[in-house]
């Protein structure tokens, strides 16, 4: 091989050289765009990651107050039939109050009838009484004068009569007449 060939091989490789340090050029931009790319790639992906677990704790969250609310909307299924079954020993016991009212009633009316009934009967003994008190007020006037008439036809005076009113003297003559 002589120079001229050898130059000729040289300038090849040369221009080679720099077609491909322009090759390794390019290449090192689209790696570097690769990397890039990559990178932004492994950054989406790590916040969909993080969307994701987000996700998945916020859908357990959820699922433990649907849980919450199961047990809750439970306890008030039970609290109602509770309340049921208390409002049913209500409605009952006002039922037995209001039977037992109604009863009070009639027979505080009948009572009050019998006491009207008892009343206006002692209302007429009363007033039989009082009647029979005014006779013998009366004849215990009557007798009184008629006793204070003998007396005086007897000629005792009027003091021994007042002694007769007060004293056992009077029993004794009384007695003794």
């Amino acid at each position: 091989m002589t120079i001229e060939e050898i130059t000729r091989t040289l300038q090849t490789v040369a221009e080679n050289q720099a077609r491909h340090s322009a090759d390794i050029a390019e290449i090192d931009k689209m790696v570097s765009l690769l990397v890039q790319t990559q990178i932004r790639y492994d950054a989406m992906l790590s916040r969909h990651d993080d969307i994701l677990r987000d996700l998945a704790e916020k859908q357990l969250k959820n699922e433990e107050r649907f849980a919450e609310t199961d047990k809750r909307f439970a306890q008030l299924a039970a609290a109602q039939l509770r309340y049921e079954a208390r409002r049913e020993q209500l409605e009952a016991s006002f039922q037995l109050l209001e039977r037992f009212v109604r009863d009070f009633r009639s027979e505080a009316n009948e009572h009050r009838a019998s006491n009207d009934r008892l009343f206006g009967e002692a209302d007429k003994k009363l007033i039989a009484l009082v009647e029979a008190q005014g006779k013998t007020d009366e004849q215990i006037k009557l007798t009184y004068e008629l006793f204070r008439s003998l007396l005086e036809s007897n000629g005792s005076s009027a003091t021994p009569k007042a002694k007769a009113k007060k004293g056992k003297k009077s029993g004794k003559k009384g007695s003794a007449t």
